[in-house]
């Protein structure tokens, strides 16, 4: 019987290798490396790392795949995947790398059985999608995840439920940038404890918790330009952390100086690292002119006084001005 076996595995190795399509650039035994395929193709059991990669495979399914138990790397990056099945990784029980960035996946397209399978998994980059949100169940035994690339998607905002529900406690390096986050909760990344390395770059972010970032204890990269920074007073805190935090060692903060504000209450206030407590107020600020009269005040002085604070009024110098006249 495993005479037999060992027959049938040689037979499909050998076809594999002889029908290995013309655009591959690598088909041997531990390695598969094809572009513009528009199909899973058979790679041989022995196969380590398979990268189909330029194409027009549409779907993910285990037809193909779960022969190929001794798979580590696994590439289908720059397709146009838009359906995973549910078993399609079941049995790649040693992959540490899932290349799927660069499809039209939808956050709809994944489900919490679809990662499940992958517990050795740490890398996995499904960055360049059209992913809406991100839901905790689908890293629900990722646990040797390290690296996870949602670059490039449609993400609108991240509160205390998106990792909810995730293992992701050993994760590392979290890339968010290029999508378009415009809210951050203060508990946003809570069940991320060993993250290292965050970019929330090029987002629409107006304004962020210092809280989200302040429990994240060993974060030593954090990127937050080109965002739409709105430097009013409400961001002192998070400016005084981010100023706190350049100065720590071995902390890096990608172009501090050019977090810019979009907008600012004061117009010397052009990034975010220069709002402070005494400057993050416009220099034209309101005056309250209060004006009382009393019986001990004849008529034509309090008249006189009147016409004094009509002038200022007017006159555009101050604004708000409020008059305050008891009888």
């Amino acid at each position: 019987m495993r005479s037999i076996l060992m027959l049938m595995l040689s037979i499909t190795h050998t076809q594999s290798l002889s029908s290995c399509p013309a655009s591959c650039v690598v088909c041997s035994d531990e390695a598969v490396i094809c572009h513009k395929l528009s199909n899973i193709i058979a790679a041989p059991v022995t196969t380590k790392a398979l990268m189909l990669t330029d194409g027009t495979i549409v779907s993910i399914d285990h037809h193909f795949l779960s022969i190929m138990s001794n798979i580590t790397v696994l590439s289908f990056s720059h397709n146009t995947i838009a359906t995973i099945t549910y078993d399609a990784f079941w049995n790649l029980t040693v992959l540490h790398t899932l290349l799927l960035d660069h499809n039209l996946l939808s956050s709809q397209a994944l489900g919490g059985s679809t990662f499940s399978w992958l517990q050795r998994l740490v890398i996995l980059h499904l960055g360049n999608n059209a992913l809406g949100e991100i839901n905790g169940s689908w890293f629900q035994a990722t646990g040797a995840l390290r690296t996870l690339q949602l670059e490039g998607n449609r993400l609108t905002g991240l509160d205390a439920g998106t990792f909810a529900s995730a293992d992701l406690q050993g994760l590392e390096t979290l890339d968010l940038s290029d999508n378009l986050i415009a809210y951050l909760g203060k508990d946003s990344f809570r069940g991320l404890p060993q993250l290292r390395s965050l970019d929330l770059s090029r987002n629409q972010l107006q304004s962020a918790p210092p809280e989200a970032f302040v429990y994240l204890s060993f974060l030593s990269n954090l990127n937050l330009e080109l965002n739409k920074w709105s430097c009013t007073c409400e961001l002192r805190d998070l400016a005084s952390f981010l100023n706190k935090y350049t100065e720590a060692p071995q902390k890096v903060l990608f172009n501090g100086r050019k977090i810019v504000c979009v907008s600012a209450d004061n117009p010397a206030v052009t990034t975010l690292l220069e709002l402070t407590e005494a400057n993050c107020v416009s220099p034209n600020h309101n005056i309250t002119v209060m004006i009382k009269a009393n019986a001990s005040i004849s008529t034509q002085r309090y008249t006189r006084d009147l016409a004094l604070a009509a002038v200022f009024c007017f006159a555009g110098k101050y604004h708000n001005v409020c008059l305050l006249m008891p009888l």
